[in-house]
């Protein structure tokens, strides 16, 4: 039996999420059916985050387990074959039998992008938030240092979580200015907010990003995180930022 190890890239605009639902098109779903069209079993994925919907990645892991014997180097291209566009195999690797892309993480980010300006632009209207009044970045990032660190992040995990344990670690949490390259060259404004972490509740990272842009737009001050930090009750927070804006960037082995 192979154990098999894809990294992939999709753009989440049109999937319900990674998870499978029924009557609806999920990453892990579009995965498993061209794996059973590849190799005419059924095969089940195992992925390192269940991306919510909308939510874009560029170095999502699964692995799966099969004993077909095509080349590891053409599984890629295969599976592709088999895949609408807007979701890529970027490369494939044997890995051990224990090997599951899950539990062997130690660490992911994420990164999530806000447009700050009274416009949009249409290119970047899939991948960003847009916020049209100004943001104060130094209060958001001294802000941000609070959440560094080993804490319960009760009050960031959205309702309808089946998590058991609240405790996880934030590693670093940026918040700067970026230039995203577009058409023709043209460089559009964006600011950056980048959390790496051992591990994520459900909608954590989307519950920060909003509280911290309520601190941004004044409507909350730089101690009303640490008590909403302590406080473990998701009311005190702030709103669940736009899924299209966060995107799962690596994946740490």
């Amino acid at each position: 039996m192979r154990n098999i190890k894809l990294v992939l890239q999709y753009d989440g605009t049109n999937f319900c999420g990674y998870e499978l639902q029924p009557g609806k098109r999920s990453v892990r779903g579009e995965i498993e059916k061209a794996l059973h069209k590849l190799f005419k079993i059924k095969t089940r994925i195992i992925g390192v985050s269940r991306t919510d919907s909308g939510v874009h990645a560029i170095a999502q892991v699964v692995n799966f387990k099969t004993t077909n014997q095509i080349p590891t180097k053409r599984i890629p291209a295969a599976l592709n074959s088999c895949l609408k566009d807007d979701i890529r195999i970027l490369g494939a690797e044997e890995k051990g039998k224990e090997f599951n892309s899950r539990y062997a993480a130690k660490s992911k980010e994420y990164e999530y992008l806000i447009f700050n300006g009274a416009i949009i632009p249409p290119s970047v209207r899939r991948v960003a938030w847009h916020i049209k009044y100004k943001l104060d970045l130094a209060a958001m990032k001294e802000a941000a240092k609070i959440l560094v660190g080993k804490h319960d992040f009760s009050s960031f995990c959205a309702s309808r979580s089946d998590d058991k344990n609240f405790v996880k670690r934030i590693y670093k949490l940026s918040i700067k200015k970026r230039k995203l390259a577009v058409f023709s060259g043209e460089k559009i404004d964006l600011v950056s907010v980048r959390v790496k972490g051992d591990g994520f509740l459900y909608k954590m990272v989307r519950n920060m990003v909003g509280t911290l842009m309520e601190v941004g737009l004044g409507n909350k001050i730089t101690s009303d995180i640490k008590n909403i930090l302590y406080g473990r009750n998701r009311r005190l927070a702030g709103r669940t930022a736009p899924s299209h804006g966060l995107c799962l960037i690596k994946v740490h082995y």
